[in-house]
Order: C-alpha cells, then structure tokens, then sequence
C-alpha cells in the first residue's frame, strides 16, 4: 500500500516549476506546451496560466540545464522569473535504539 502512495505522488510530483512573465492567454499555455514538448528530455510539461507557472517532468537519466529552459521561455516570447528543481525524498533505514546501559 505504501508502494503505491509513493508512486502516485511521485507521479504528480513535478521535477522542475518555472515561473514565467508575461502568460497571459491560453494562446501562452499552447506555445509554450509545444515549445518544450519538442525537447527529448522532457517527459511532460504542464502549463498552469494561473499561476504563471510551467511544470517539467524530466526522463530518467535525462537532464534539462536551466540555459535550456530560459532559451525556451525566451523564444516562446517570455521571460523566467524563477527555476526550481524538486530533490528526491531522501530515504534513510530506520533508526534502531541504543540499548541502555
């Protein structure tokens, strides 16, 4: 059950948000859709025009350099405000108590 929770946020789960100046239709959200649907290392990209935001999802062992990203903003017509990139959730191994002494 666990297994299938984590998978489902993973899913849903961007690897990179973009916040972008200057969306302002849906006109926006299908060029810059287009845009990065076009780099073979992007997965899926997700447009919320209400947020000025574009979400990448990245293929395994694929990258996407920021220059790549601030190009393509570019010539869609727009500028980046903002790149972030999700980290992985770190797993560690449970932690065992100390016995008393």
């Amino acid at each position: 059950m666990l297994l299938s929770v984590s998978m489902a946020f993973a899913e849903t789960t961007s690897d990179i948000e973009v916040l972008v100046k200057g969306m302002v239709c849906s006109f926006c959200v299908q060029g810059v859709e287009k845009k990065f649907s076009g780099e073979d290392a992007v997965e899926k990209v997700e447009v919320k025009l209400d947020e000025s935001k574009v979400l990448l999802w990245i293929k395994e062992d694929q990258k996407l350099s920021d220059d790549t990203i601030t190009n393509v903003i570019n010539d869609a017509g727009y500028n980046v405000e903002s790149i972030t990139r999700s980290s992985a959730p770190e797993i560690s191994a449970p932690k065992t108590p100390l016995p008393e002494k």
